[in-house]
């Protein structure tokens, strides 16, 4: 599996930020503003991705059911993850399940941020890389994801979960060139 690093700048930053100085905070976010600096970075890092592989996708995020349509064809949900460390093959990526049944992509994209675990402050430049993981067919998601409970402890890697999330490994995704391919 191989996913792509991106540094993150200035530029991406004060996108990001922009959009969290214009949002609210939703009222399920774990995390409140600090999730939405998170999702909104990893929407900016992500529009850059498409950007760079010249793929066409419009913008869908007032949408309660995704986040973007690419090629007129694909609808994608994004969901990213705040790390401290580089991400590894066998890590989970989530989609939480409060919003599954609304939300129904033919995709969904991973991507994880890491940020400095010894910058203990709230800036979004703490942020320093986006990992662009890939993605998979809600299908298949659904067919060999692991449910977990709120509640719930993964004994694997003591995650202890505060939303019901499917989980997949990074393994399971389809790589980002390949998710190009099926979106050119």
């Amino acid at each position: 599996m191989k996913y792509r690093r991106m540094a993150i700048n200035k530029q991406y930053w004060d996108s990001a930020q922009e959009r969290v100085d214009n949002s609210p905070v939703y009222k399920l976010s774990h995390r409140k503003r600090e999730a939405n600096q998170v999702g909104f970075l990893g929407e900016v890092m992500f529009e850059a991705f498409l950007k760079c592989n010249d793929v066409i996708f419009s913008d869908e995020r007032s949408s309660t059911r995704y986040d973007y349509i690419v090629n007129n064809k694909y609808s994608i949900d994004l969901k990213t993850k705040d790390r401290t460390v580089v991400p590894k093959i066998y890590y989970d990526n989530s989609v939480p399940l409060y919003n599954h049944e609304h939300q129904r992509p033919d995709f969904y994209y991973f991507i994880s941020l890491l940020r400095n675990r010894e910058d203990r402050t709230s800036d979004i430049t703490r942020f320093k890389y986006a990992f662009i993981l890939g993605g998979i067919r809600i299908q298949e998601l659904e067919k060999v994801g692991q449910k977990w409970n709120a509640g719930e402890t993964d004994q694997s890697n003591g995650t202890k979960f505060w939303t019901a999330c499917i989980n997949v490994k990074m393994e399971q995704l389809i790589d980002n060139q390949n998710m190009v391919n099926i979106f050119k």
